[in-house]
């Protein structure tokens, strides 16, 4: 399916537009980094690593974030848990609460028959509601992906959308949540969709030092045959915040 060419001159024009008059406030950037280490001996050999690390750019047109994050676990040297993703996403401002953005995906997990799996899409995310304590935002666009399955199979393309809702608050000065719905309709094959789930609880030990638990499920209606349909992780990690807005 080979994209109308009116749409790319659509959101040419949104893009050159100017965003609506503002406080020119200065880029401002922050960040965190997380790990998270477990090892036994004796009885049980088991070890599992993690790392969870965000980055988030803001200015008064143009804006930037990105993620990633990965889990490994082995027992007795034999790897039994290994997944990981990254995003990033480029936003420019239109009006006051719509933002016009590019998203790109990246994530593998063998244990679940998938070597790898490349995501991008065009969206504009509206932001419903944006205070200083919480926020509210809903994403929708276009997606196309591929998918390679690990081992043996053909690699496999898809023309779909993306609607996602996100949300943060502080539950306290020193305490705050985040969560993330992301819904990945198929336009080919309407039952190949694919559901992923985030949400994160953080508590902060001091000015830099956080403690981070988190918890992601992911569901595949139509998986790589052989394998089930839905994969969950839970992770606690020591989190080291950097920058500030």
């Amino acid at each position: 399916m080979v994209p109308d060419p009116r749409l790319f001159l659509l959101l040419a024009s949104l893009a050159a537009q100017r965003p609506p008059a503002a406080a020119q406030a200065p880029m401002a950037w922050d960040g965190r980094i997380g790990f998270s280490y477990l090892a036994t001996g004796g009885n049980s050999q088991t070890s599992s690593t993690g790392f969870d690390a965000a980055f988030n750019r803001t200015g008064p047109v143009w804006s930037a974030e990105g993620s990633a994050a990965g889990v490994s676990a082995s027992k007795r040297r034999r790897r039994t848990a290994e997944s990981y993703n990254a995003q990033a996403r480029l936003k420019r401002r239109l009006h006051k609460r719509l933002q016009l953005t590019v998203g790109l995906r990246w994530e593998r997990n063998r244990f679940a028959g998938l070597d790898s799996r490349r995501t991008a899409d065009v969206s504009l995310l509206w932001e419903i509601r944006e205070t200083p304590t919480w926020k509210l935002r809903a994403l929708g666009g276009l997606s196309y992906g591929l998918e390679e399955p690990w081992r043996d199979g053909p690699a496999k393309e898809s023309s779909g959308g993306l609607l996602q809702v996100s949300g943060d608050s502080k539950l306290s000065p020193t305490a705050s949540w985040d969560g993330q719905l992301t819904f990945f309709p198929n336009f080919q094959e309407p039952r190949d969709y694919r559901l992923n789930g985030h949400v994160g609880l953080q508590a902060a030990l001091s000015r830099r030092l956080a403690l981070r638990l988190g918890y992601d499920l992911k569901y595949d209606h139509l998986p790589v045959p052989g394998f089930g349909r839905t994969d969950t992780s839970t992770t606690a990690a020591l989190v080291l915040q950097l920058g500030g807005k």
